[in-house]
């Protein structure tokens, strides 16, 4: 199942004035994770959300995901995240051959001081960069959808890949509700704003990040 929908920006405010001025809706912020040098805020699309993720200027940035952030000319989508059981999934990863790290157990403080725990997956060494998600589980958190202020109710989400067959195999029974299509590598998620729809997209400089790993 689909979890959230990361969007990489260089700067969380300029992130956060993007987002206000695009939805209508002013994003609840995240926190930061710790060691990894990001912060984030939030944006629920229904039963899933966007993570709009920036470098933390409060971390040290060197060698962190953040610094990769830092590089970023404009916003796009990086990559995603789907829920479920995350040792029954890296089983079979495994049995597809794919190797994984994780599961990770993952924190951070949210700006209230509540300090939230989750376990992250992470597949490895497949072609397919930030078209493949990695994995969570919330744990006893409640879902980020949820508490986050609603933008709008996803309509679609679309991964374009070359290998389109090849990629099936692989996430096959891992993310049905997803949509597939072959084509130039690219992420597209459409979005119901009141009157109106909204697409956000990867671009060429986004899907280089390769999310967290």
């Amino acid at each position: 199942m689909i979890d959230h929908f990361m969007y990489g920006v260089p700067d969380l405010e300029d992130g956060l004035r993007w987002a206000e001025a695009t939805f209508g809706v002013t994003p609840v912020r995240g926190g930061s994770h710790p060691s990894l040098g990001t912060c984030n805020a939030l944006l629920s699309f229904g039963s899933t959300y966007l993570e709009i993720i920036a470098p933390d200027p409060e971390q040290t940035l060197t060698g962190t995901f953040g610094s990769r952030l830092a590089t970023l000319n404009t916003g796009g989508l990086i990559t995603w995240a789907a829920r479920g059981d995350l040792r029954q999934i890296k089983r079979t990863l495994s049995d597809r051959g794919i190797e994984c790290a994780g599961p990770i157990p993952t924190s951070r403080k949210t700006p209230a001081g509540q300090l939230l725990e989750w376990e992250l997956l992470f597949p490895r060494r497949h072609l397919f960069g930030g078209l493949f998600p990695f994995f969570i589980d919330w744990l006893k958190c409640e879902h980020p959808s949820s508490t986050s202020p609603v933008a709008g109710e996803l309509r679609s989400f679309v991964i374009s890949v070359p290998d389109a067959e090849n990629y099936l195999d692989m996430v096959s029974n891992l993310a049905s509700d997803a949509s597939l299509q072959s084509g130039e590598s690219g992420l597209s998620v459409d979005v119901a704003v009141k009157d109106r729809r909204v697409t956000l997209a990867s671009n060429p400089e986004t899907l280089a990040i390769q999310g967290f790993t």
